[in-house]
C-alpha cells in the first residue's frame, strides 16, 4: 500500500527487534514508528537503541507503568522539587528523550494536567536518578511480545 501511495508512513505496536528486522527484510520497509510499554520502571535499553540506530520512533503506552511509578519516593520528589505531581514529571522524563507520550486518562483534570508539562525541565541529575529506577525484570506491566505475537 505504501508503494501504491494508498499510505504514508507505516507503524505498528509491540514489535520486538527481531520482528523489526524481518519485516524490514521482507519488504524493504522500515516501520517510523512502534508503539511499546516504555516507562521508568521499564525502559527496554536495548530496544531503544535498535529503533535510533534504524529511525524508528518509539510511542510509549503505560508511559506511568499503570500507575506504579506514581507512588515511587524518587519520582515524588522530583515532583515535588519541581512544584509537579508525580505524572507529569515521568511524562517530562519521556519527552527529555524525544519519546512520543500519550497518557490515558479520561479525567478532565489529569488530562489538562498531563498537557502542563512545558514550563520546566528536568535536570541531568533528574533525568540520572529516573533512569536509576529501571527494572527490566519485574518493572513489566504488560504482555511480553515474544509470548504473544503469534504472527512471527
Amino acid at each position: 500500500m505504501k508503494r501504491e501511495g494508498r499510505v504514508g508512513s507505516i507503524g505498528v505496536s509491540n514489535f520486538l527487534p527481531e520482528h523489526l528486522e524481518r519485516i524490514i527484510g521482507e519488504t524493504g520497509q522500515t516501520p517510523v514508528i512502534n508503539q511499546i510499554e516504555l516507562h521508568p520502571l521499564y525502559q527496554q535499553r536495548d530496544v531503544r537503541d535498535f529503533h535510533r540506530e534504524h529511525n524508528i520512533q518509539i510511542e510509549c503506552y503505560s508511559p506511568l507503568g499503570t500507575g506504579t511509578v506514581l507512588k515511587h519516593p524518587v519520582i515524588a520528589e522530583i515532583a515535588a522539587r519541581h512544584g509537579k505531581s508525580p505524572a507529569q514529571a515521568i511524562l517530562r522524563w519521556h519527552l527529555q528523550q524525544d519519546l512520543v507520550v500519550i497518557p490515558k486518562s479520561v479525567t478532565p483534570e489529569r488530562i489538562r494536567e498531563n498537557l502542563e508539562i512545558f514550563d520546566f525541565e528536568l535536570s541531568d541529575d533528574d533525568m540520572r536518578r529516573i533512569d536509576g529506577l529501571d527494572d527490566p525484570k519485574n518493572g513489566k506491566t504488560g504482555s511480553k511480545p515474544e509470548e504473544s505475537n503469534d504472527l512471527f
